[in-house]
């Protein structure tokens, strides 16, 4: 059993990006387990299977369901006292890590040697995650992969990035050697650029400060990200919330590139065409990382004696927008 421990990849999230990493890890040859929210959704992959599209809607990769191991995460308690996860990719959006920690926990009490990379958007996941799973080794993660989902089990690749993960420190390198053989390998065969990190801090809060500016203006003018550089206006309030973010990080003494401004709007002119995860999320009438993302800078800026007003009533406003009239 441990040596086909060692060889599975855990995968919680089927959403996006959830789709993606088990798609093309799939079809790379590795070994993944995935794990989906809804019974229903694990029925639909286990039958057609994973597709992943190009963003000219063209099929770039197609795993037949046979060829997958997928089931609900309400099953992870019976399915994992045969086979104990060694390595799990944290894939669901920030608001879904209560619900995922409350159905793992059990397992999680008593689990060691247990690696759990994190890939979610905002900060304040990974204390979580180490609370509930004290005896797991978790690696902080950032992804700039694009993926939008089109169904239960078929996502467009909408744009290639990069995957940072935090290294370990040195009392872990075995485990971490581990980790690059039955995990880092393998994402670079499945065609991923990733690399290792020793400032995944800085990675983390740079990207957080990206999400912060783009996010939640596409969210309430309901524009795609590139449409953000159409107009002055527009430029100008993605100025003030970068700037505001930025003497936010000054006062918790983070560090910070003045590069990061041009990379937000490298950023927009790259994914021009796509719609925000939050955008997206508003359409649906779904829960927003705003809270997560804002919420967290303005959360800071309290505990620093600031504010950051512009972030605060972005925050707000997403937040309302959920809220259904009548």
């Amino acid at each position: 059993m441990e040596a086909r421990r060692y060889k599975v990849i855990d995968i919680i999230g089927a959403g996006s990006l959830g789709l993606l990493f088990a798609g093309r890890l799939s079809a790379s040859g590795a070994a993944i387990r995935l794990w989906t929210r809804t019974i229903e959704q694990a029925c639909v992959i286990a039958r057609e299977g994973i597709t992943v599209l190009d963003k000219e809607g063209q099929v770039a990769l197609h795993v037949s369901g046979d060829k997958l191991k997928v089931a609900p995460l309400a099953d992870w308690q019976r399915l994992n006292s045969q086979t104990p996860a060694r390595w799990i990719m944290f894939l669901t959006k920030q608001g879904a890590i209560g619900e995922v920690l409350g159905q793992i926990q059990p397992v999680a009490q008593t689990e060691r040697d247990t690696g759990i990379i994190c890939l979610q958007n905002g900060i304040g996941h990974i204390e979580r995650i180490r609370q509930a799973w004290p005896k797991a080794v978790v690696y902080p993660a950032v992804t700039t992969e694009g993926a939008k989902r089109q169904g239960a089990a078929t996502i467009v690749h909408a744009g290639a990035g990069l995957t940072e993960i935090g290294c370990l420190k040195d009392r872990e390198e075995e485990h971490h050697n581990d980790f690059k053989q039955c995990v880092l390998n393998r994402l670079l065969v499945a065609g991923f650029d990733v690399c290792l990190s020793k400032e995944i801090e800085k990675g983390i809060y740079r990207k957080l400060l990206i999400n912060a500016v783009i996010n939640p203006l596409t969210a309430v003018w309901r524009v795609r990200n590139g449409e953000l550089l159409s107009e002055p206006v527009r430029i100008h309030m993605m100025r003030k919330l970068y700037d505001e973010g930025i003497q936010v990080y000054e006062a918790h003494g983070i560090r910070w590139e003045s590069e990061w401004w041009d990379q937000i709007m490298d950023v927009c002119r790259a994914t021009a065409e796509n719609h925000s995860s939050m955008l997206a999320d508003v359409l649906a009438q779904s829960m927003t990382e705003v809270a997560s993302i804002n919420g967290q800078l303005v959360q800071m800026a309290k505990r620093a004696g600031m504010s950051a007003p512009t972030h605060e009533i972005l925050w707000q406003l997403i937040e309302g927008m959920r809220l259904k009239e009548g």
